[in-house]
């Protein structure tokens, strides 16, 4: 089966063979690299740097090397902030720049979620439509929030991030599982597809996980295994469980077909980014 990880800090694994053979070792074929470095005084997810007029430039330099050393292997997403200058260049850029698949949205401050909730990023959505990029977003618990970009910019393929439900491991397991019905409301959108993110952080059961995989369940009859992709962010989970916990919970279980299987663990992500 060809699995594809949605997404690792790669960078946080150590170098780059250490991680590619944990790779192997777990049977990831491909994984999307989100380079995150943590971030600076403002927030703002590092590496990059501030242009004159205040935005933020993103930069990629590991993932970038790591997709030209290894392209069968990694893909990676960019950032880039709704006030660069050249934003509508950047994002002409993702296309055209080898394994650069994705944008990725992470507003992450009580500030950011209200301005995003207001409109602020229809600049980034509007030049995503233009150049035909996907976008993954996250806005866990917010989901509501993006029906307006949604009938705005109905040809963006948009991506709901880390389950769309906020990752509290204090929040009672009942609270954490009714967060995925307004998630689901969004699987009425052909244009919406969610990444199944370090889902076991949600689980009040050991591995297998059985809560959770009732919860994949109706995910799956809402969105199809075609509009669900997988995802072990294992360099921020890895204190809560294994790469292949994250992985074999879903590749084991009777609750698929092979089909659906194929599809969640990785012809999904593929097929969404045009990922070859």
């Amino acid at each position: 089966m060809d699995i594809v990880d949605a997404q690792v800090h790669f960078n946080l694994l150590g170098d780059l063979e250490a991680g590619m053979a944990a790779m192997d070792a777990v049977g990831v074929k491909a994984l999307l690299y989100d380079e995150f470095w943590g971030f600076d005084d403002k927030s703002r997810i590092l590496p990059g740097y501030e242009l004159p007029g205040g935005a933020f430039r993103y930069t990629f330099p590991l993932a970038e090397a790591a997709a030209l050393k290894h392209p069968d292997r990694f893909g990676y997403l960019v950032r880039f902030d709704r006030d660069d200058p050249e934003l509508d260049y950047l994002i002409g850029t993702v296309k055209t720049m080898p394994q650069r698949l994705a944008l990725r949205v992470v507003p992450w401050t009580p500030e950011g979620f209200e301005q995003f909730g207001q409109g602020a990023d229809e600049p980034i959505f509007a030049a995503a439509q233009k150049y035909n990029v996907p976008i993954f977003v996250l806005i866990p618990g917010r989901t509501h929030l993006l029906e307006p970009y949604l009938k705005k910019f109905p040809d963006v393929q948009v991506i709901i991030d880390h389950c769309g439900v906020p990752m509290s491991i204090e929040a009672a397991p009942d609270d954490v599982f009714n967060g995925f019905e307004q998630v689901i409301s969004m699987a009425k959108y052909p244009n919406v597809a969610l990444k199944w993110c370090h889902a076991p952080r949600l689980s009040s059961k050991p591995y297998p996980y059985p809560d959770l995989l009732q919860v994949l369940v109706k995910v799956v009859e809402a969105f199809g295994p075609q509009r669900v992709m997988w995802a072990s962010d294992h360099s921020q989970s890895k204190l809560h469980h294994s790469w292949a916990e994250s992985l074999f919970y879903i590749r084991d279980t009777q609750e698929f077909s092979e089909s659906d299987k194929e599809w969640i663990l990785g012809r999904s992500v593929r097929t969404i980014l045009n990922w070859a």
